[in-house]
């Protein structure tokens, strides 16, 4: 089944009863790792899904690569920080230099036709994604943080560009500067954005980006045993 809208910046991605669900830590167009990964995992592509924490592009080699796995049945993403510098520079020279001083070079060598194609997949990607699970409450996708009033509030609170700041850039729960919510309404959220040696769980949240890009491992969990990291 495909996913379902709530709306622009939310999608809910049904049960996947023919196969597994996995989830991804931040890629920066490491492409060829993930192809190692989901060999390892044996990855089924006509019965497994991904779902990645963002921040697809920037640092690594393959940044249009990684963006054009979104086009993938079997891939869905969230928007991470890196998206979000991309989309801002488009026509913003200051706001270019930003995002070119923190990766975003790889795109001044890209074609018209080719940096389109890479703004149009990046604007396609939510903020949030809801992966529901056959057996069990559902698994929250954001890129950095979990919301700080939880799932139940996330339809309503999605349109809110402060709230879906929060959401792709804050730190605050790693950093232990705020509790991770105890969040009845889903099993698990799980985050990328801030590198880390190892998985790491914060209360409700598990944080995922493992630092690939900068010679640590990719992280490629799937969905029901990230619920029971401890």
């Amino acid at each position: 089944m495909p996913a379902r809208h709530t709306s622009r910046h939310l999608i809910t991605l049904p049960p996947n009863r023919a196969g597994r669900d996995f989830l991804v830590g931040d890629l920066h167009g490491m492409v060829q790792e993930l192809a190692a990964a989901m060999q390892a995992a044996e990855f089924d592509k006509a019965a497994d899904r991904i779902i990645s924490v963002g921040d697809l592009v920037d640092r690594g080699p393959d940044s249009l690569g990684a963006l054009r796995l979104t086009r993938e049945p079997w891939f869905f993403a969230v928007r991470g920080n890196h998206e979000i510098m991309m989309l801002d520079a488009d026509g913003d020279e200051e706001a270019a230099a930003f995002w070119y001083a923190n990766g975003g070079r790889w795109f001044t060598g890209l074609g018209l036709a080719e940096r389109e194609e890479a703004l149009s997949l990046a604007r396609a990607l939510p903020t949030a994604i809801r992966l529901e699970r056959s057996g069990g409450k559902p698994i929250g996708v954001t890129h950095a943080e979990p919301p700080p009033t939880g799932w139940r509030c996330m339809e309503e609170t999605i349109g809110e560009a402060d709230f879906r700041r929060l959401l792709i850039w804050s730190r605050d729960t790693i950093r232990g500067e705020r509790a991770a919510p105890g969040d009845p309404a889903v099993a698990l959220t799980v985050h990328g954005h801030t590198p880390i040696k190892a998985p790491k769980r914060v209360g409700n949240a598990l944080f995922i980006d493992t630092g690939c890009v900068y010679g640590g491992r990719l992280t490629l969990i799937e969905a029901e045993a990230a619920v029971t990291f401890a």
